[in-house]
């Protein structure tokens, strides 16, 4: 149904400090009304285009490292994940992360809420994230458990030795692992985290492999962004409440935020219009559908950014594709001028 509408302006010069300023009090209530936006000293009435504009470009500045919120994923460049600060446990800075010293986790703590508000926002008013996160940032917003293969995107190598220790016979084979990881500190320094008490002392057996590699999951995936996790989810849910999101899993939920890169090609025919003379039928239409055909899928999707200036379909398919002016399907129109291709 409608929902009421609630003003918003931003400054596009300033992009990302006006937007935080104007819903950082917004009450659950006023989130939850579809935002007007406006951009300050710009002409112009949003009827779709403004909101979806503003959403594009918010959520690629929140991928700025200077804010330190998200940063892309060692094992998948196009996927994002939280920035690693902080160890929470150590309540030290991570060597080779983005420097953030400690009289500016405040500052970080609400930017990383401001982020949560954001990725809400996109599902409440149906707007598109304009980029994907790895499986363990869905499964930290919807609180649920994580597996080794979330890992894979996050950390190749420890993924990778993970599943090894799950393949072998912890008894038969030397591992040499003990129960604790080894890093560095923020000097460099060489450190021993136990996993469990007197972990360091403790070796990894066939009996307690799973207890160390759920610990080495909880460590990797958890306590080294702990504060970011808490923050980004404590704004995802002052707009979408937990119980709310609970049917949902991973894989929902990033079809939701962020849409489908897999291109239907049966669904997009099915859901085009054709104007000024064209049909279904129409020579110049077979002719499109049959190279579509044979593109890659990566190749549609970039047809569909250079037409809609999108590269996501949304989660209830190419019904719901959204133009400058907010819903709008596909379209393919004659032209008078027999020079022009058709557009």
């Amino acid at each position: 149904r409608d929902r009421d509408e609630l003003p918003i302006a931003v400054d596009r010069q300033n992009l990302f400090e006006s937007s935080y300023l104007a819903i950082r009090s917004l009450s659950r209530a006023e989130m939850n009304k579809k935002f007007q936006v406006s951009f300050v000293g710009e002409e112009g009435s949003d009827f779709g285009g403004v909101r979806r504009e503003w959403y594009n470009l918010i959520t690629l500045e929140l991928l700025k490292p200077q804010y330190g919120i998200f940063e892309p994923s060692a094992g998948d460049p196009y996927r994002y994940q939280l920035a690693t600060h902080i160890d929470s446990k150590a309540g030290e800075a991570i060597t080779g992360a983005q420097s953030v010293i400690r009289g500016e986790l405040e500052t970080l703590v609400d930017r990383l809420h401001f982020a949560g508000q954001v990725l809400a926002k996109c599902i409440v008013d149906q707007q598109l994230c304009a980029f994907h996160f790895t499986s363990a940032v869905y499964k930290k917003l919807l609180l649920q458990p994580f597996t080794v293969e979330d890992l894979e995107a996050v950390d190749g190598a420890l993924f990778h030795s993970l599943e090894w220790v799950l393949d072998v016979n912890a008894d038969e084979e030397d591992l040499g692992m003990y129960m604790c990881v080894d890093t560095t500190d923020t000097d460099g320094n060489h450190v021993t985290i136990d996993l469990v008490e007197g972990g360091s002392e403790i070796p990894v057996t066939e009996a307690n492999k799973i207890a160390f590699v759920h610990a080495m999951i909880n460590w990797r995936l958890v306590d080294r962004v702990a504060v970011q996790t808490d923050a980004l989810v404590a704004g995802f849910q002052s707009v979408l409440p937990l119980e709310l999101m609970e049917p949902f899993d991973a894989a929902e939920l990033e079809l939701l935020l962020c849409g489908s890169e897999e291109v239907d090609v049966d669904d997009w025919r099915h859901n085009t219009l054709y104007k000024s003379g064209y049909t279904a039928e129409s020579e110049v239409i077979t002719w499109f559908w049959a190279l579509v055909d044979k593109m890659s899928n990566e190749e549609r999707l970039q047809l569909l950014q250079f037409v809609t200036g999108t590269t996501s379909i949304p989660s209830r398919g190419f019904a719901n594709l959204q133009g400058s002016d907010g819903d709008r399907r596909f379209s393919i129109m004659r032209v008078t001028d027999t020079s022009r291709l058709p557009q």
